[in-house]
């Protein structure tokens, strides 16, 4: 019974090692642009607003990446987001880099812990 137990144990550890992992990567992976789709809530109406001043309205607005540039279009318009202050009074260029911060350091986190995980499954295997 007791083999039984450790067992479950080991292969518990190893599995659960092996998910955090892939979480990791997957959560290191997520792509800035989608970030930026995410961070836009959905409005009726886009106050959107340039670090020069100006001042745009727009009913949709979509995110495209040209030649590693993210920029925001609408009405048949495109401004880089590094210029873009704020949408809807939001500061979005901030909150993506808070969200891409944080994904990077649970990726991060996550990965290593599902490695040590790994390690320490495979070391306990031979001495229990």
């Amino acid at each position: 019974m007791k083999k039984v137990i450790s067992s479950i144990f080991i292969y518990t550890l190893l599995f659960g090692g092996l998910v955090s992992i892939v979480y990791g990567y997957h959560t290191l992976s997520i792509k800035e642009i989608d970030i930026y789709r995410k961070t836009l809530e959905k409005s009726e109406l886009y106050h959107i607003q340039t670090f020069t001043g100006k001042i745009f309205f727009a009913k949709d607005v979509n995110f495209q990446n040209i030649n590693n540039t993210i920029y925001i279009t609408f009405d048949n318009k495109k401004i880089p987001v590094l210029d873009v202050k704020s949408v809807n009074s939001t500061d979005i260029n901030g909150e993506v880099i808070k969200k891409v911060s944080r994904n990077g350091t649970m990726g991060i986190i996550l990965a290593a812990v599902g490695g040590l995980s790994i390690i320490i499954s495979l070391i306990l295997k031979d001495y229990i």
